[in-house]
């Protein structure tokens, strides 16, 4: 871990310990989720926080003023500023900054969309208010289902990762999926008809320790994509150790 994402989950802490209705998710919980299942055999960095807040869209003013008000013992060493407003289209953006010099340490990005549920993830001393892992695996079945997988490749090396070491079940991932209207599983053409262009895209991931070979992931995913490529909404659950699905009786 590198030490800005130390710092960043030290901010996640502090802001996730006080009433402040923020959520976190993206690469830095995902790696919460993979570090409490034991799964630490490759490691993808990253250099900003994502997060969703919970309600009624704040302004600006009271986004901002929140943010600063839940940083408890980072209060005297860091602050937030508005970089940009956010819209039905656009997420706000906030800098948080060094208290003495000014300088950006890190830029958080806020969803204003609704979420389907929280967890806390535990690492060492730190507890991080995330989104539920069906949440995570939803959004990313459904990047890997349309044109969206070249744009966010990292996504299949994300599927493969929790695939190996989370507990899933399709019915969780279809509800998740029918409760929000803007979460909708494709045809999964690009996946299953133009592997070497999915191919091209995941060589160009970079910052990952210890990246599998991209055939071994492909294959490995096809088997897991299965009841989703097919709709099928029988209720199974993902058997990591065959690479392949039971069914629930």
């Amino acid at each position: 871990m590198t030490e800005k994402e130390t710092f960043m989950y030290q901010l996640m802490n502090e802001i996730s310990g006080s009433n402040a209705p923020i959520v976190f998710k993206g690469a830095l919980i995902l790696k919460l989720v993979l570090a409490e299942a034991g799964f630490t055999d490759m490691e993808r960095q990253t250099r900003d926080i994502d997060a969703n807040w919970i309600g009624v869209p704040p302004s600006m003013d009271t986004l901002i003023d929140t943010i600063n008000t839940s940083l408890g013992v980072l209060k005297s060493k860091v602050y937030a500023v508005a970089i940009r407003e956010h819209d039905k289209n656009m997420t706000a953006g906030v800098s948080i900054r060094d208290m003495q010099t000014n300088e950006e340490l890190v830029s958080m990005d806020i969803d204003m969309r609704p979420i389907q549920g929280s967890k806390i993830y535990i690492f060492g001393e730190i507890s991080v208010k995330g989104v539920l892992i069906s949440e995570i695996l939803s959004d990313k079945i459904t990047i890997l289902s349309n044109r969206m997988i070249f744009r966010r490749a990292k996504d299949i090396l994300d599927v493969y990762a929790l695939a190996h070491c989370v507990k899933i079940n399709t019915r969780d991932i279809f509800e998740m999926c029918n409760d929000n209207p803007e979460r909708h599983i494709g045809t999964f053409d690009e996946f299953n008809n133009r592997q070497q262009d999915v191919k091209h895209a995941y060589s160009k991931l970079k910052g990952i320790e210890n990246k599998p070979p991209f055939e071994h992931v492909y294959h490995y995913l096809k088997n897991f994509l299965q009841p989703f490529v097919t709709n099928d909404m029988s209720p199974k659950t993902w058997n990591s150790n065959k690479s392949s699905w039971d069914d629930i009786r």
